[in-house]
C-alpha cells in the first residue's frame, strides 16, 4: 500500500474527512486525490504534519516497520480502537438501555452464557 492510501485509512479508522486533514495539516484537499492516483509521495514537511494530525508514525504511513515505536502511538492506537468500539455499538446500548427491566435482564443472562 501506498503512503496515501494509509493516510487514506488512517482518516477512515478515525472518522476524519480529507477536508478536515488538508485544513488541520494546512494544503489542499486535492493533494490526497491526485496522490493516490499517482500513487505518489508528498513532500517531506507535508507527510510530516499529516503524520502528527493523524498521530501515527510517519513510518506507519510510508508501509514501514516502525523500529522504536513509542509508548505514547501504542496508547494512541489503543485509543483509537476504544473510539472505534464505543461508536460501532454505542447504537446497540442505546437500544438496550430503552429495554425494560426484565428484558436487559434476560439479554444478559444470554450475553453471559455465550462468554
Amino acid at each position: 500500500m501506498g503512503f496515501w492510501q494509509n493516510v487514506e485509512d488512517e482518516c477512515e479508522y478515525l472518522g476524519i474527512s480529507r477536508k478536515e486533514l488538508a485544513k488541520k495539516a494546512e494544503f489542499s484537499v486535492h493533494t490526497i486525490s491526485n496522490g493516490i492516483k499517482r500513487n505518489g509521495m508528498p513532500a517531506a514537511d507535508l507527510a510530516v504534519r499529516i503524520s502528527k494530525v493523524l498521530n501515527v508514525p510517519l513510518e506507519k504511513l510510508l508501509g514501514m516497520p516502525a523500529k522504536n515505536q513509542t509508548a505514547a502511538f501504542t496508547e494512541s492506537e489503543k485509543q483509537k480502537q476504544d473510539k472505534k468500539l464505543y461508536a460501532a455499538y454505542l447504537p446497540l446500548v442505546k437500544k438496550i438501555n430503552r429495554l425494560q427491566d426484565d428484558s436487559k435482564k434476560a439479554l444478559m443472562t444470554i450475553i453471559e452464557k455465550l462468554k
